[in-house]
């Protein structure tokens, strides 16, 4: 690992949340209002960012915005993180404080977490902002608990679902196209589960009908299940 330049500037991960600007931390506006340049990722390349749109309203007009392609996965992967480093680099090299944009929590299923490695790796100096993950915010819209005395909870995305032995608290990620797996697997192992799709923006919706939940496949849902 190389000295740290206090002459560069520094990457800020920060996390805004599941989606709605009411749920960013005063930390993470601080910061945002704070830093020179704010650079967010798009899933798909040339689409908008999900974490840009909901700190929107605190990104001061004079700031420089940077939009990167992220994609989720796949042989391009890799590839699209390092040219954002790169890109970061040179603004860090200015002596400019970057904001590294990104829903729910920087830590959690997270781009930052591969960028952050680079970041580490060459020396730059880094922060980060921590944010309300999805799952807890999809707790608090159902009024559902995640885990409860001195439980175990299990954290997995849903192609690792077989996994499951015999947790009594469980929370399903990235659901998307395994639907059907996913609740085949909770029914037999006698589990209740709730769906939450788009949890605290727009298009929200809480099931627990397994019917319900096959007709509203979302990108952006999660299911938190319990042992009867």
């Amino acid at each position: 690992m190389e000295k740290k330049d206090k002459s560069m500037g520094t990457l800020y991960g920060i996390g805004v949340g599941p989606g709605d600007e009411e749920l960013l931390t005063l930390k993470a506006v601080k910061v945002i209002r704070s830093c020179d340049v704010i650079v967010a990722p798009s899933a798909r390349e040339g689409e908008s960012s999900i974490a840009f749109d909901t700190a929107r309203n605190f990104i001061d007009g004079n700031k420089e915005v940077i939009i990167k392609h992220f994609p989720m996965g796949g042989k391009d992967q890799s590839k699209k993180i390092f040219e954002a480093f790169e890109t970061i680099e040179s603004k860090l090299k200015e002596g400019k404080n970057v904001a590294f944009l990104t829903i729910g929590d920087p830590f959690v299923y997270s781009t930052y977490i591969y960028l952050l490695n680079y970041m580490k790796d060459r020396g730059y100096n880094t922060k980060t902002v921590p944010g309300i993950t999805s799952f807890c915010a999809a707790a608090s819209l159902a009024a559902e608990n995640i885990v409860i005395g001195d439980e175990r909870v299990l954290i997995l995305p849903a192609d690792q679902v077989d996994k499951i032995k015999d947790e009594k608290f469980v929370v399903i990620m990235k659901v998307y196209k395994n639907e059907e797996k996913v609740l085949d697997v909770l029914e037999e192992k006698g589990f209740e589960y709730v769906f939450v799709k788009r949890a605290y923006r727009q298009g929200q919706l809480v099931l627990r009908n397994r019917e319900d939940i096959l007709e509203n496949r979302d990108y952006m849902s999660l299911i938190i299940a319990h042992r009867r």
